[in-house]
């Protein structure tokens, strides 16, 4: 029943005296303003509380078979429906009649002979609070339900992610083997071409394939860390080590966009314990990332330096920079920054994601700033515990 029914619907008076003169003046004082049922005794009242939605009992005291403390008890006890007001008419006048009422539920007392006035005020004014009780249980049913439809549409989502991360680790699993052979035979026939330009473009869709087989790596172990179910297989390397083993690995693409990579060496060196392939792929991506965006011409600049207490693996580029409102989104899911001052930096996808998730596994930090004189730095922290520090020896 809506909101509007309860507020349309007539109310319904029960008026429970085994006087009939009483029950039709009753009727005469409200039967304008009110729908009245009358009863006699206390198991015609029960009835039509059974059959019709009462809005407030007027009940005598002095009823044969029942009196009328007991027939409130069983309407306050059998009630299904709310709130509904019971309003006792009696002639007795002492306290302790007043007090077995309120222990049988009662709401208020009317004493006889009623006067017209006075039973009107009564009656109205319970009346308003049994629409206000409606309406309140009225709204909660609905916000019962509208919970049950969200807590079923959270279910539904649930599934329906459970089934894409499965449907994506089946795809990568799947994929992996025929790109694998794919490279092979083009690895094969590579070694038999002596054309340049199809050897050229062999070398190409070599390096493509390769390319494609670090993005189905790399959501596997994006799935694997926000599972987290990745245990971190921590061993101690050296930063700067673990840095040029980066390099090497993207220096193809650096050579095919005419970009060079730089790394500053720090006279100390320095160890960190970490889980050495994971700690490199993110290196990877952020080298990848800044070569991407980098003009022909440019310089990467790879630092490992300590930053207060932790350890940063820092790579910079001069590209188009990043709006600092935007930074932080770079580093989400399937991020991205739609302009940034002269250019467009587009398509982010997994590779940064990966070194926040790299990052977070290893209990430190990933950000970017803006880099002095243009361009954007990003970084890999370390917390310091996992830091360990070395003299480089002396070569005398």
């Amino acid at each position: 029943m809506g909101s509007l029914d309860l507020d349309l619907h007539r109310p319904a008076i029960l008026v429970v005296d085994d006087e009939p003169a009483n029950r039709r003046l009753v009727r005469a004082y409200l039967g304008s303003t009110y729908e009245v049922h009358e009863a006699a005794d206390g198991t015609s009242a029960l009835a039509i509380l059974q059959e019709h939605p009462i809005d407030l009992v007027l009940l005598d005291v002095m009823l044969p078979e029942m009196n009328g403390f007991d027939i409130c008890r069983l309407i306050k006890q059998r009630t299904v429906t709310g709130y509904v007001p019971v309003i006792l008419l009696t002639a007795l006048g002492e306290q302790i009649d007043r007090n077995t009422g309120l222990a049988a539920g009662a709401d208020d007392f009317l004493s006889k002979p009623v006067d017209r006035q006075e039973l009107r005020l009564r009656v109205g004014n319970f009346v308003r609070l049994r629409k206000q009780d409606q309406r309140i249980r009225h709204q909660i049913s609905e916000l019962t339900q509208r919970d049950r439809v969200i807590q079923h549409q959270l279910e539904e989502l649930e599934q329906l992610g459970t089934f894409k991360d499965e449907l994506v680790s089946l795809l990568v699993h799947d994929l992996r083997n025929p790109l694998s052979g794919i490279t092979g035979f083009l690895q094969i026939l590579q070694e038999n071409l002596q054309d340049p330009e199809l050897l050229e473009d062999a070398r190409s869709a070599i390096q493509a394939g390769g390319l494609l087989r670090e993005t189905l790596d790399d959501i596997l172990r994006v799935r694997m860390l926000e599972a987290g179910i990745v245990r971190l297989n921590r061993e101690i390397i050296e930063a700067h080590s673990l840095v040029r083993d980066a390099i090497v690995s993207v220096e193809g693409a650096a050579l095919a966009r005419h970009v060079r990579i730089a790394a500053a060496v720090d006279e100390i060196e320095t160890h960190f314990a970490v889980d050495r392939k994971l700690v490199r792929r993110a290196v990877e991506n952020l080298l990848s990332n800044a070569l991407k965006y980098s003009p022909s011409g440019g310089v990467v600049q790879t630092t490992v330096r300590r930053v207060g207490s932790e350890l940063g693996i820092e790579v910079a580029d001069r590209g188009a920079g990043v709006p600092e409102n935007v930074r932080a989104r770079l580093f989400e899911k399937f991020g991205s920054v739609e302009e940034a001052q002269g250019g467009e930096r587009r398509g982010v996808g997994l590779g940064l994601y990966l070194v926040k998730l790299v990052a977070t596994a290893h209990g430190g930090r990933a950000e970017a700033r803006e880099r002095e004189g243009g361009g954007t730095t990003f970084g890999l922290y370390l917390p310091a515990d996992s830091a360990i520090h070395t003299p480089t020896p002396d070569p005398g």
